[in-house]
Order: structure tokens, then sequence, then C-alpha cells
């Protein structure tokens, strides 16, 4: 019977822990919470501090993983709802529920999808700042609690903000974490006459593309149409046409920001030029861009080559490489090449992408002129131009010359294509080439539907770097990760992508994006299937991950290499030990840019309340090595890559700033500051050591509120006039925490921490020579590349 009973109670817990699941309509006209019970006729007792019962919920539609703290959940829906205004019927979703497990799932890298705590999904700006100021007052209130309790029971977990637009990042979703979803905010209004377009936050380039296509206008965005436009934007965006107009950072116009303390501000040149600064590349974590408008360029269609060239070993694959930079950018390390008519590269309206794959000696390219001038932009010339092309096809079956000698009768053809016509004979050093097809196509469908054909959805883990030039020490890295022993032999591959030209006549201090010198965009995307062991699929992933962490490391060690804006750079590793200082490759930014960029994140966000967001590091000239920009170290109290969504208690300042500040210029210090808070080195997480809420600027910027301290000033909420931008006026407590009974005086989330290598395994492999030609050169670069302490190592190691 004792048995029996314990069983029972046993069970009754895990049903009450992993069933738990609320579904709130708020579709009625009331704007009222309806909760219902999880299990008939069961209520669960109240909280502890709380004075009314946790209110009763239905079962779920779906079993669920979702194992956080209930009483944490319970507090965010609190608050959150507290901060819903008249009108507002922005949707909760509760782990369970069935539109929760159909958000939940839709993610382009499958290997991110996870469990979040709640989905919040805005349809309007407005809607937007209060989840934000909900998700602020939540994090206090949890934290009075903790504070309440004194260490009596286990502390409440902080979960952090993630914002989810395009869904492509991994930092979209996190375990435990709660989403600010702005999926329902996809609207797209086109001004022909002023070439403009004003997207909202959750857009996708299809829908940006579909709208512009009808008024025969494009904008420069990415080249996959799954990429959010405003992650293109924060990143920087390299399109199909960035050669010609510029990244998609350099055609903003202007943009409307929600800050983390639940302000909306509209930026523009002359208006915030702080933050119109800053998301021009600058990788987010300002606030929530809910719209920005971009600027429009006339173009219907374009002319479009695609070939496979055939590299049957690695000295074919590296003399494609070599050809193929040299054609596109006139990049050459031999001054003295005059074999070549590409050494002046190719015009600026030419874009051109290589594939490398690891399982195929097929290497597919493609090259692009989006040239007004000799590609045709009426509709009628497209429709005339294929039904030529279909004679033309039916004549060649009878007569062998046909395909030449009516070149000149079409709209368009390769010969007539500056850029293009240099293919026709040159093969970039292949034996030889396959399935080569020129074609005319629309811009806003065909063309920027191409990378759905070679592109798709699974289980991905993705680097990016940007290369000023593919010398040859790159280019051996990139043929012995996709060719050589370090091939995982799948469906991994890497893209390497044209730019220069007009992305490098901007000047770096205009927009927060400082990589104004590269020509080449690296895009290295570990691929893995699921077999459905869970063991196999263990294996797969770890062998994926290792070796895009092996390219990415190889690469960072290389002269012309700079890592990008994109979250994903906040996995770049740095030295478990400290002995040496991250390669020159792991920075990000200028060190003017980094510096700029750091203070404006402190005066906008001196909390973190954004803290899933890109980092931002940069070399210190005057020392040799980045020795002022904070990077996390590594301890045993690293917040597992499962739970990377939640923040322990400990990770969560609630003292006053005075005891917080500490800085340290050591990379190799392991000493932790007050707090528990492991020590801060060089930055990562898009915060720095005094980035943390705890600098005087920001403190005194949070002074000027009210008492609840949330970093309110004066202004309004709204600063564009426009009505319609209005948000409820300020009241002594915006944030709804009047019942916090402690005065949490300065808090802030801590980043997420730098992945780590082992300083001997990748010391090791740098010293390695690729290939037996020693192509790498690693013995006269090792100084180059890493402190005395690590070549001492290095040395032994050798030894």
């Amino acid at each position: 019977v004792d048995r029996l009973k314990t069983q029972g109670e046993h069970f009754l817990t895990m049903t009450l822990k992993q069933t738990r699941s609320t579904d709130i309509s708020h579709e009625k006209s009331s704007g009222t919470l309806t909760n219902r019970s999880t299990i008939s006729s069961l209520t669960l007792p109240s909280s502890p501090g709380s004075d009314s019962p946790i209110p009763s919920m239905r079962p779920p539609s779906h079993y669920h993983s979702y194992t956080g703290d209930i009483w944490m959940q319970d507090i965010f829906v609190e608050k959150i709802e507290s901060q819903r205004r008249k009108g507002q019927k922005f949707r909760v979703l509760f782990p369970g529920s069935d539109r929760f497990e159909l958000e939940r799932m839709d993610m382009w890298n499958h290997d991110s999808i996870c469990t979040p705590c709640l989905i919040l999904q805005p349809k309007t700006k407005a809607e937007v700042s209060s989840c934000v100021r909900g998700y602020t007052a939540g994090v206090r209130k949890c934290l009075s609690e903790n504070r309440r309790k004194r260490g009596d029971g286990e502390p409440i977990a902080i979960p952090r903000l993630c914002v989810a637009g395009g869904r492509n990042s991994f930092v979209s979703m996190k375990e435990g974490a709660i989403v600010l979803d702005l999926s329902r905010m996809r609207q797209v209004i086109v001004d022909a006459d002023a070439r403009i377009v004003t997207v909202q936050g959750g857009a996708k380039i299809l829908d940006v593309d579909l709208e512009l296509g009808r008024h025969g206008l494009m904008c420069v965005s990415g080249t996959h149409q799954n990429l959010g436009v405003v992650g293109c934007i924060l990143g920087g965006g390299v399109g199909y046409a960035s050669r010609k107009h510029g990244l998609a950072a350099d055609n903003l116009v202007s943009a409307e920001i929600v800050l983390a303390d639940g302000r909306v501000k509209t930026c523009s040149p002359t208006k915030h030029e702080d933050l119109y600064w800053s998301l021009r590349g600058g990788g987010g974590g300002i606030g929530v861009v809910t719209a920005v408008t971009l600027k429009c360029y006339p173009l219907r269609n374009a002319a479009l080559l695609t070939f496979n060239l055939y590299a049957p070993n690695s000295r074919f694959r590296r003399k494609i490489l070599e050809e193929w930079s040299r054609w596109i950018c006139g990049d050459t390390d031999d001054e003295d090449s005059v074999d070549s008519n590409f050494n002046c590269g190719a015009p600026r309206e030419v874009y051109s992408q290589i594939i490398l794959p690891t399982n195929s000696s097929s290497i597919p390219c493609i090259a692009t002129s989006v040239d007004p001038e000799v590609v045709p932009q009426s509709e009628f010339r497209l429709e005339q131009y294929r039904e030529m092309m279909k004679i033309k096809l039916k004549r060649s079956r009878f007569f062998r010359n046909s395909s030449k000698s009516d070149d000149h009768r079409l709209p368009t053809c390769w010969s007539r294509v500056p850029g293009l016509a240099d293919l026709r004979s040159n093969k970039f050093g292949a034996p030889f080439r396959s399935n080569s097809s020129f074609r005319m196509v629309r811009y806003y469908d065909e063309l920027q539907g191409l990378s759905s054909k070679y592109l798709h959805s699974g289980n991905v883990f993705i680097a990016c770097k940007y290369a000023k030039t593919l010398s040859t020490r790159i280019i051996a890295v990139l043929v012995e990760a996709s060719s050589g022993k370090k091939s995982p032999s799948n469906e991994s591959r890497i893209f390497i992508t044209s730019a220069g030209h007009n992305t490098s006549e901007t000047s770096s201090k205009e927009t927060a994006f400082s990589s104004r010198d590269m020509n080449f965009v690296i895009f290295i995307e570990g691929k893995w299937n699921e077999t459905g062991s869970e063991s196999r699929d263990h294996r797969e992933k770890q062998k994926v991950t290792k070796w895009v962490h092996w390219v990415a490391n190889q690469l960072n060690f290389c002269e012309g290499i700079c890592s990008t804006a994109h979250p994903e750079s906040a996995r770049d590793q740095v030295s478990k030990s400290g002995r040496s200082d991250p390669p020159p490759g792991w920075y990000n930014f200028s060190r003017e840019n980094g510096s700029r960029l750091n203070k404006i994140k402190q005066k906008r966000d001196p909390r973190n309340v954004f803290s899933l967001a890109s980092r931002i590091s940069w070399a210190d000239p005057t020392h040799g090595c980045s020795r002022n920009v904070p990077v996390r170290q590594s301890s045993s109290r690293s917040i597992s890559a499962g739970r990377e969504g939640v923040v322990s208690a400990n990770d969560c300042f609630a003292t006053p700033a005075s005891t917080l500040h500490t800085k340290v210029d050591s990379y190799e210090s392991n000493e932790h500051t007050p707090g528990n808070l492991p020590a801060v080195t060089n930055i990562a997480a898009s915060t720095a050591g005094d980035t943390l809420g705890v600098d005087k600027g920001g403190i005194e910027a949070s002074q000027e509120c009210n008492k609840d301290n949330i970093g309110l000033d004066e202004s309004s909420d709204c600063d564009d006039g426009n009505p319609d931008h209005l948000l409820p006026e300020c009241s002594p407590s915006p944030c709804g925490v009047d019942d916090i009974d402690d005065n949490i005086e300065e808090w802030s989330l801590a980043p997420i921490e730098t992945l780590d290598y082992d300083d001997n395994e990748c010391i090791e492999d740098i010293m390695t020579s690729i290939d037996s030609q020693g192509v790498m050169e690693h013995s006269s670069n090792i100084s180059e590349s890493v402190d005395s302490n690590s070549v001492e190592h290095a040395e032994h190691c050798i030894a």
C-alpha cells in the first residue's frame, strides 16, 4: 500500500510538472483572460508569496517537454497581462497548445527546435512595447521573490528574451526562454513614386520580393528568401545587387525600434542618429525593430548563368578557386601573373557564388548580372526571349551551329553580357564543365528563389566569415575542409560569395558595419540527417560541429579574415586555458565601431534585456591583440547548450551597481567578480564588463525616471507625431511593478558564454601542413597568429 501511495504521488507530481499548460483565448472582444483546468477537477495550491491561487488550466493538446519552473511561468504571464492595454490582442501561447506546437516547430534549422517557456505574438508596435515591459516587470518580480526567499529553497531562474523574425538564427528560440515572435507583423507597403518600401519587423525577403515585383522594383537584401529582412540589415546583408547598390544596411532609410524600457523610437540620419547608425550592420541587441524603410531600384529581369565544374582532386579545386577569385574580383597572390585577362575583376553588376561540396567532385557555380543596359526590363521582352529560346532548342536538334548563329536575334544572350561573356570558354582550370545554362529570368521570384534549390531546411550548424582576399592559405584551408582528411563527406558544404565594389566604397564610419574591405563571404554549412537512432544522430552532430569549428578556427588564423555581426558569431571558439588571445579573424568590428557600438548598447540597454544578440569584439592595435574588449571565460557554472534560454539566479545582478563593476584587462584571469559572475575579459554576446547595466552613464540615465528605475526618461513614448504610434501615457509605474515589496536597485542579465577549444588540439592542427606542397606555410606565420606562450607550447608539441 505504501509503495502504491508513493507511486501515485510521484505520478501526480510528474503530471502537474509536464502537462500543466495554458491556452489563453484573447480573441474575445472583452479582452479578458480565460484559463481552464489542466486536470478536470484539480486546482493547484497558491504559490508562495502570492495572495491569489494559481489559475486552473485545461489539459494540453499535445505532450510537451517543457520542464521549466511553473511558478516562474505564472509570474511572467501575470506581468505581461498587466501590461495589456485596451484593444490589444497579442497572443500568449503556452507549451502543449496546438498553436504553440505549430509555431515552435516552424524553424528552418531543425536543430534549433526547442520548447520555450512562452511565445508572445504581437501584431503592432504598441503590443511589442507591452510585451517588453511585461517581460521587464517579470524579471524584477522574480528577483524580488529570490530576495524574499533569502536562500530558502531553489531560486527562480530568469528566462531570456528571444526575438524571432525570420526564424533562421539559432537565437530565435531557446529552451525555456520567452519568445517575442513577430510572425504576425509581415506587412509590406511600397511607395513606387518615392522608390521606398516600408517593411514590418517579421517580414521575410519573400514577402518583400513579391510586393516589389508587382511594381518592377527590387531592394537589396539577402539571397535566401526565407531570411528575415531586419536580420539581413542588422548583419549587413549581401545580395545579388550588392556590388552595384551596396549592402542592405547601406540602403536603410529609417527604422522603428522598441527599446528595452518599452519606448518606441523612429530613427533616421537626422533623428536618433546613434540608433540609426547601430542598426546598419551592428548585429542587434539594442531593441526590437518593428519596421524598416528601404531604398528601391527599378529592376524586373536579370541574366543568370549556372554550370558545374568537375574537380577530381584537391589540385583542381585549388586551381578553380584561384581562377574564380581572379575573375570576379581581380584577386591574385601572384603579382607577376599576366596570363589572365581577369586581373581587373568582373563588372559591379555581376554577382557570383561557388559551392564546395564535401561529398561530390562536381562544384556548382552561379553567375548573375543585374545590368539593365544589357538585360531588357519589360515583361514582353522576357516572354519574347522564352519563345525564341524554344524555337532555338528545336532547331539545334537538326542544325549543329544554329545555337551560336541565332544569338544576335535574342533580346539578350551569353556573349553580350559583360562579365558573363568571359565564361564562354573559360572553365576556371577545371577539366571540363557540365550543365551550362544561360537564361533571362525574373528577378523577384526566379533569381531570388534560386537559393531554394540548394538551401534546404534541416539540421545545420553554421559559421560565417568575411575574407579580404582568397589567399593561398585560405584556399588551402577550404580545399582541405571540403575534400581532404577533415572533410565530413556528407551534405555539408562551403559557400563562397562575391562582394566588393559598392560594398567597399562606403566608409566604415558611416555605418556600424566595419568590414568594408571584404571581397568574399565564406558561409560554412555543416549538415546532417536524422537516422532514427539517438546515439547515431548525436555522433553525427558532434562530427559536423567539430568540422565547422575546425574550419572557422583555421580561417581565423589566416590574414584578411574577420568574423561577421550575425548571432552565430557568438559560437566562435576562444581559448579554454587563456594562454593565448583570440586569433585576428575572431574579431568582428573595428576598434572605433566596436567601442561606439558598445557605448550605444550601454546607453540603450544597460540591463542587457536583449542578451541573445551578436557579440561585439575588436582588436586593440596598441597591444597587438585584444586586451580591453570583454569575453566570458568558460567555467564549471557554464550554462548548458540545452538551457541557454534561461539565466540562473547567480547570473542576474540584483545588488547596487557600485559592488558589481569590475574591469578585467587580462585575458588569462579566472577570478570571479562579485555576484559569482565569471570574470569578463574580451567582449561576447554584445555586452562588455561595463555594459552590464553598471556603468555610470547607464545608472544616471535610469535615475532620471521613476522610483521603479526601469530606464524611462521624461520623453514621450512616441516621438514622430503620428497618433497611430502613441502608446499609453507614462504612469508612475509603467511596468506594473507596484506590488514588488523589495526595490531592486540594479539588475542585468548575464551574456551567453562563448564556446572554447582545447589549445593542444587547435595548435597541433594549425602547425600541421595541409598538403605535401606546404602551401599553408604555418611555420612562418605562427608568430603573427599566437603569442609567445602558445609558440612555446606548439614547439613542444612538434618535438
